[in-house]
């Protein structure tokens, strides 16, 4: 009796110790912050056109893709002095752009609550849900040279 106790005992650590070893290879890695801190992301070299805009210390840099109808937006790094007199003016800036941090975020909003009513017919529930996605990159400049354009304004 004691010996098919012990038995059974082995056999289900053993198959515990197989099923907390499984991983599941069907999404791809996601690292976690220790990772992240101690691996930092790969840096490329670039050189991007666009518009430099300033709030505070923060200079920031607005390129259009115009095939993609979409504007990347750079946080620019390391070179103050050399921005602050391109601010609003149409700029390239060469320099080692860190690989895209992304953040998402999603609201709900539950629907009005339901009037009370003679009426058999339902009433309709609306709620609101609003995605976001901000994609971050630094950009650690090297250079900054002016294309001679101010920037321009969006009419309202």
């Amino acid at each position: 009796m004691k010996r098919s106790i012990l038995m059974s005992m082995c056999i289900g650590a053993i198959a515990l110790s197989g099923a907390c070893s499984r991983r599941d290879n069907s999404q791809p890695d996601k690292k976690n912050i220790v990772d992240l801190a101690t691996h930092p992301a790969a840096i490329s070299a670039v050189s991007v056109d666009g518009c430099l805009t300033a709030s505070g210390e923060k200079f920031m840099l607005a390129s259009l893709d115009k095939d993609a109808s979409r504007t990347t937006v750079y946080q620019l790094m390391n070179a103050d002095d050399q921005l602050r007199n391109f601010v609003g003016k149409e700029v390239r800036v060469t320099g080692q752009a860190e690989a895209i941090q992304s953040a998402e975020t999603r609201e709900v909003t539950p629907p009005a609550a339901a009037t009370t009513g003679t009426s058999a017919e339902a009433q309709p529930k609306v709620s609101t849900v609003t995605d976001t996605k901000l994609d971050v990159h630094k950009l650690t400049v090297a250079s900054v040279t002016p294309t001679g354009d101010s920037c321009r304004t969006s009419a309202p």
